[in-house]
């Protein structure tokens, strides 16, 4: 993302040097002041001087006020992964993509004629809202990483949320400029096989995949693409670590065990084996999300518990672990922190952050607060009054203003928008409500997005919550958990979570 470009300066603005200013000010002398004597004149230049050492001594304050703790410093000019965090992987020349990582004759009536008989290929279905989609996505990207594959990226698809659009995550994040920084090896369902929702020009393809690390099954797209997909629960090695990173690394390079116990599981199922599964050009699983290494699955650690690791309960060794050590949210720290909005989101963004606070800039010092609502409040044993009040957010805010410098402004984003007591509860804190409704940017979206506009509106806030120097969520929010992923890797900033009433 660019520099954030302060104001332009203005011909009064004589403490910022500007050349007009200085010129208009030699140029001011008293009419009287050659007809006076050479005694007046010393009086009247020890004066000037006087007057013009105040002046410069003025303009010195301001200059210090301005570049040492005023408005200039208090300015974030930079939003994203920092500088520090880019680069390290990037390639000279052309970077591989579609055009190489495919056959020519990409995108195929059959996935089969579209795939380089000398790669090996890691693909997966999407699932859940966007938030969800993503975090999968960041998981297949790792795996392929560490498994010597390209990852083919599926289309995402939730007519739950977002109508029937589809789309590829492209879109609304920056995933080429991904690619070109580090080097990551990945197509596009699209760019394999084209969409054929109602198989009218495309071969009817079997696609076998192996069960992810969860038990989410339900994909969205392949059908789309004129796939059929079958699961298979073939056990893996490593008993109840098999869903770990490490097991479904060693599950892939081993070869001959995987194809043994496929073998054994269909023969017991009486089931025939897809194409696809008889060696280990395409692999597939069911699902990715929730990936986690081992040190953190031996301490039963879930997704949504934070950045604890195996050490949690053992010694002081946590403690002392960068966050990107203890084994939790391994595709994030690897893949995720990479990986910037597509620069119309944040223009987007910025846009609606600099209306609600009121400002030209983004405020270094800003904290920001997600307020999950929506289907949540009806997600609890009781089933109603699922979602916490504003004051417990107001508690979990506290410790952050105590990191925060004396009048930080706190920026909110809520799903919210018909509770008239909930708004008002917020509003009476004195905190900054981006209010979509009233700044049009659903409009702005329909006009930019079509009908993708409800996905780009699912990421929107997501930049303006990445802006934090410090956050307060909502557990069990993947949106929530994501801006605590950002503001940590992108800000160093601290997070907080909410818990939900049980």
């Amino acid at each position: 993302m660019e520099r954030y470009t302060s104001l332009s300066s203005h011909p009064n603005d004589v403490e910022l040097g500007h050349t007009e200013a200085k010129t208009r000010d030699l140029r001011i002398s008293p009419p009287g002041l050659r007809r006076a004597s050479s005694l007046s004149r010393r009086k009247q230049e020890r004066t000037r001087r006087i007057a013009a050492g105040a002046g410069v001594a003025v303009v010195l304050l301001l200059l210090v006020w301005s570049f040492g703790g005023g408005r200039r410093d208090e300015r974030r000019e930079e939003f994203g992964p920092p500088a520090s965090l880019v680069r390290v992987g990037a390639r000279t020349g052309t970077v591989p993509n579609a055009t190489t990582l495919l056959t020519p004759a990409a995108p195929a009536r059959s996935y089969f004629d579209a795939l380089r008989p000398d790669l090996r290929y890691l693909t997966i279905d999407t699932w859940s809202g966007w938030s969800g989609q993503f975090l999968t996505v960041l998981s297949q990207l790792y795996l392929a990483h560490l498994t010597q594959r390209v990852a083919i990226i599926p289309s995402f698809r939730d007519a739950d949320h977002y109508g029937d659009s589809m789309i590829t995550p492209d879109l609304l994040m920056d995933f080429e400029k991904f690619r070109r920084e580090r080097g990551a090896l990945f197509v596009y369902w699209d760019d394999v096989k084209p969409l054929d929702r109602v198989h009218a020009t495309t071969k009817r393809d079997e696609i076998g995949c192996y069960m992810g690390n969860n038990a989410f099954e339900g994909g969205r797209s392949f059908d789309e693409h004129n796939l059929e997909q079958t699961i298979w629960r073939v056990p893996r090695p490593g008993g109840w670590l098999q869903n770990t990173v490490e097991a479904l690394t060693l599950f892939d390079f081993d070869e001959e065990d995987r194809l043994k116990r496929l073998h054994k599981f269909a023969d017991k199922e009486k089931r025939d084996i897809p194409r696809n599964m008889l060696d280990s050009q395409v692999l597939c699983y069911s699902n990715l999300w929730d990936l986690a290494h081992a040190g953190a699955q031996a301490n039963g650690w879930a997704w949504y518990e934070g950045f604890r690791g195996h050490q949690k309960e053992d010694g002081e060794l946590k403690d002392m672990l960068a966050i990107s050590a203890r084994g939790t949210h391994p595709e994030w720290w690897a893949v995720g922190q990479y990986i910037d909005f597509a620069p119309g989101i944040w223009e987007i963004a910025l846009n609606a952050t600099y209306h609600s606070l009121r400002l030209d800039y983004v405020p270094k010092n800003l904290i920001t607060i997600h307020l999950r609502r929506g289907d949540f409040k009806s997600w609890c044993d009781a089933g109603e009054n699922c979602t916490p009040t504003v004051d417990r957010y107001v508690e979990k805010l506290e410790p952050l203003l105590d990191l925060s410098p004396p009048a930080t402004k706190i920026l909110v984003t809520t799903d919210e928008q018909d509770d008239a007591d909930f708004l008002g509860a917020i509003d009476a804190l004195g905190w900054y409500r981006v209010d979509h409704r009233a700044l049009g940017t659903m409009q702005i979206l329909e006009e930019r997005y079509g009908d993708a506009a409800r996905w780009a509106d699912a990421v929107v806030d997501q930049a303006i919550l990445s802006l934090g120097a410090h956050f307060v969520g909502t557990s069990g929010s993947q949106v929530s958990l994501l801006t605590e992923l950002r503001v940590a890797a992108w800000n160093g900033g601290e997070t907080r979570l909410v818990e939900r009433p049980s």
